[in-house]
């Protein structure tokens, strides 16, 4: 395409050449509409032998262009990037920048619902195409490079929703031209409108990509901004507005929503709103966004499901200055405000903050958490029991063997799927402790001797197979919940099981590379 258009760009050189220097404002326009009119008009934008005023209603065709073999704005692209000189490049930029700003304001568009302009598009195009340059050297000068970019910025963030993929150059791509600078003005876009939740997650994730801590820094205090407001009464008026205008759709008259009805929208669109901004935070990955998701997570005042939100959001963005707060969370009294899975999030967060001084307070909730199925209680001692492994890896298994063996009072037993949640979490240590776990099998306690079981079927090597086979006929009856569901009520069917997975990884193992399928 780049060598059809230079070959174009030559040919309408000759025939002005043939023609003459007489080119006039009409010649441009009708060129626009003609099989060799780009390569005329490129030469024109090119050549210092036209007036500049020509030379930039060259170059304005060429934005405004509409040719069935050509895009302008390649045409455009390749022409200022060729052999024009820097100055006037930046001269053609800088005079251009007016017709820009007007083509962006337009006057068809508005109504936003139907979407910015085909001239508005255009104009964004454009001001990428101006803004990269060739990739290295911008074709504007650097006053009139940022004049630019908070132009385009300034037509993209009042309208996010529908002009970030309109055009042959995406959001994205107009943003990361502009760099670092362009963080700060995508923060001062996030507010408690509709419109800008909605696009909170994807304004958070450009401002990542950009790699700007200031910008990065505003982007997490605005969103945090946005959140205490949205869960505040602040936007009461806001959210029983659109509240009702949900529930009173135009063309349908079935009468006013009743209060108790509009009450639960409102209600269900800060549960929204909030959703979006709680990841948006999480996008950003700051310690101020993740104090503040914590400070939800601790209120007991707020909704149950909001503090479960909060607490998932945090993921991947815990440290050890959370776990006092994770740990009031998870210790939580059984009520209306804390229930088992919000104190299993909080366990979940404990085991992501690589801070091995939470060891001793996960030892102790993992010994008190006595419940079994029927409530899900059991959940909680998993969470902490995989936590545990998680923080300490192989250097405290000993330690959670022995508590995993220790007496309980009034213990109904480890259910199969924490054990078997055990023995995938140790599988997945590196180096695999197969000494450890092999040595397990000898263990007199049950729980013990069981992990040691699983681990193997999971992470064991040849000379396991006979370990395993040795207990098949082992006939006693495995205590806990969810075992003869598993159809392993007893050590010896746990055993047979764990073998037969473990014979199967390693014939998988032994067989050749599939070849690549021939086209």
């Amino acid at each position: 395409m780049r060598s059809n258009l230079r070959r174009v760009a030559v040919m309408g050189a000759m025939l002005l050449g043939l023609a003459g220097c007489d080119v006039t404002d009409d010649n441009i326009e009708h060129w626009k509409h003609t099989q060799r009119g780009p390569g005329k008009i490129a030469t024109v934008l090119v050549e210092g032998r036209y007036a500049m005023p020509l030379r930039v209603h060259a170059a304005r065709a060429l934005i405004e262009m509409k040719h069935p073999n050509y895009r302008g704005l390649d045409v455009l692209r390749d022409a200022m990037q060729g052999r024009m000189a820097q100055s006037d490049r930046e001269a053609i930029t800088h005079q251009l920048m007016p017709e820009l700003q007007r083509m962006l304001e337009g006057s068809g568009n508005a109504n936003a619902a139907q979407g910015p302009t085909e001239m508005q598009i255009k104009a964004k195009d454009a001001a990428y195409v101006l803004i990269r340059g060739d990739g290295t050297t911008s074709f504007a000068s650097a006053e009139d490079r940022a004049a630019l970019s908070n132009l385009v910025l300034d037509w993209l963030l009042a309208d996010f929703n529908s002009r970030a993929l309109a055009g042959s150059y995406t959001a994205e791509q107009v943003i990361g031209a502009i760099g670092p600078s362009a963080a700060p003005r995508l923060a001062g876009a996030i507010n408690a409108r509709e419109s800008s939740i909605q696009v909170s997650v994807e304004l958070a994730r450009q401002i990542q990509r950009l790699n700007s801590p200031d910008g990065t820094r505003a982007g997490v205090e605005a969103l945090v901004r946005t959140a205490r407001e949205v869960s505040s009464d602040a936007v009461n008026a806001q959210l029983t507005t659109r509240a009702t205008e949900l529930l009173s759709p135009p063309g349908r008259d079935a009468g006013a929503p009743s209060a108790a009805r509009v009450q639960q929208a409102v209600g269900a669109l800060r549960d929204q709103y909030l959703t979006l901004l709680f990841e948006a935070i999480r996008t950003l990955s700051r310690p101020e966004g993740t104090e503040y998701l914590l400070s939800v997570a601790r209120d007991a005042s707020a909704p149950l499901p909001r503090r479960k939100l909060a607490l998932s959001a945090m993921s991947g963005a815990v440290s050890a200055a959370n776990t006092a707060g994770l740990f009031e969370i998870a210790n939580c009294a059984q009520g209306p405000t804390c229930d088992v899975e919000l104190r299993g999030l909080a366990v979940d967060r404990l085991g992501e903050s690589r801070s091995r001084e939470a060891l001793p307070q996960l030892f102790t909730l993992f010994d008190q958490a006595n419940g079994g199925a029927a409530d899900q209680s059991f959940t909680l001692r998993w969470k902490a029991g995989e936590a545990i492994i998680r923080l300490g890896g192989t250097a405290v298994l000993n330690d959670f063997v022995a508590h995993l063996s220790a007496p309980r009072a009034g213990f109904a037993g480890y259910t199969f799927a924490e054990i078997n949640g055990y023995a995938q979490a140790i599988a997945e240590l590196t180096p695999p402790p197969r000494a450890q776990m092999r040595a397990l099998l000898n263990n007199p306690a049950q729980p013990a001797q069981l992990l040691g079981i699983f681990f193997l079927g999971l992470k064991g090597e040849q000379e396991d197979v006979p370990r395993l086979e040795a207990l098949a006929s082992n006939t006693t009856p495995i205590t806990g919940e969810g075992w003869t569901d598993a159809q392993q009520a007893t050590i010896g069917a746990a055993a047979t099981a764990a073998k037969e997975r473990l014979r199967q990884a390693l014939t998988a193992a032994a067989q050749p590379a599939a070849a690549p399928e021939q086209s």
